[in-house]
């Protein structure tokens, strides 16, 4: 394919029918996985756990507001098995183009399905991890600068050494599976915060780009960092 044979990487929605795929989560989840990666209807369906003819009606309506098209079709014998793709490596969907009353409302049924997918991982991690029910529960730690942790744990958190140790140093421990959650205000100049986002930005790209190595695992990483409208900072 030439330089210029390459597809734009926005492609714009702005057909109510097709925007509403990228705006619900719910109907997002069944094009997130042919996202400019060549898939299989059979290979996708295990993958979200639905039947293949249930799989098969969404890509169809995919195809017909084309999200979809079909990369490639491989002969054998009975019915020939067809390769899908997106449309296009990115999407943009202009607010306008959404049924959402406010920003809020578009950001919530954006996210609701990934968020609802995070928490049932997060809950099955942890029932995998609580030995001893009694200690099962949320955990809330500060020090003299105010509130430091807050997370829901199967397991008593170690005792913190220092304040740069945290709570939650037993979880980096070799034996316990790689899961992290954990919600804490951090105080910070805007300079050390523009750092910090940044530094997440990088962190993010680094892990990204080792997709491909044997024995990988897929994990589901989120990361948010949001100001605050602090009373004492009016």
């Amino acid at each position: 394919m030439k330089q210029g044979d390459l597809p734009r990487l926005w492609q714009r929605l702005d057909d109510p029918a097709a925007a509403r795929v990228l705006a619900d989560a719910q109907a997002r989840q069944y094009l997130e996985p042919f996202i400019w990666r060549e898939r299989r209807v059979t290979d996708v369906a295990r993958e979200l756990g639905v039947s293949k003819q249930a799989l098969l009606y969404q890509v169809n309506k995919l195809l017909r507001l084309g999200l979809l098209t079909v990369t490639r079709t491989e002969p054998r014998h009975g019915r020939a098995v067809r390769y899908y793709r997106s449309s296009s490596p990115g999407y943009f969907v202009p607010f306008s183009a959404t049924s959402a009353e406010s920003i809020h409302a578009l950001y919530e049924s954006s996210l609701d399905n990934t968020r609802r997918s995070l928490l049932s991982l997060l809950t099955q991690a942890w029932t995998d991890l609580a030995d001893d029910p009694r200690w099962f529960g949320l955990y809330t730690y500060g020090d003299e600068h105010g509130l430091k942790s807050h997370a829901l744990l199967p397991a008593p958190p170690a005792s913190p050494v220092s304040p740069e140790a945290g709570s939650l140093s037993w979880l980096l421990q070799t034996n316990v599976p790689a899961v992290w959650d954990n919600t804490a205000p951090v105080r910070l100049s805007l300079t050390h915060a523009k750092a910090l986002q940044r530094e997440l930005h990088d962190l993010h790209a680094r892990y990204q780009a080792l997709e491909g190595e044997e024995g990988q695992k897929t994990y589901v990483l989120r990361l948010t960092l949001v100001p605050v409208d602090d009373e004492d900072d009016a």
